[in-house]
């Protein structure tokens, strides 16, 4: 999953560092009805909430992309949207049974249970 992180990181960081670019991607999301940008590689939980975020903005980071003259090849690669889309996938998974097995209150018995049908989809490869 390295090779979808290090595309994802870097365009983020394109995007996000820079004001002007960071100004400009706002505009063209504003511009298209679209609320929430992408939330900055340091804040807590990136990982989930920003794949999942980049996920649901490829589209417009294509284009944003494109007309910095810096496009991003790997949008338009089905393998490797495969592999973007299984990241999501199982962050998201992985942020549920994160928060099910949180809690003083939760026994080791419960945290067991939560844990057991992950790790029966993961050997089965399927989800939900």
């Amino acid at each position: 999953m390295d090779n979808v992180m290090d595309v994802v990181i870097k365009t983020v960081n394109l995007i996000s560092a820079h004001g002007l670019n960071h100004r400009q991607f706002y505009t063209l999301l504003s511009e298209s009805n679209i609320g929430h940008g992408l939330p900055y590689h340091t804040e807590v939980r990136w990982l989930s909430r920003g794949v999942k975020r980049f996920f649901q903005l490829r589209v417009e980071i294509g284009l944003f992309m494109n007309e910095k003259g810096k496009p991003v090849a790997e949008l338009d690669d089905p393998d490797w949207l495969h592999d973007l889309t299984f990241l999501v996938d199982i962050t998201e998974y992985l942020n549920v049974l994160n928060v099910n097995m949180q809690g003083c209150t939760n026994l080791l018995q419960n945290t067991t249970t939560a844990f057991e049908p992950f790790k029966l989809n993961l050997a089965c490869g399927r989800w939900n």
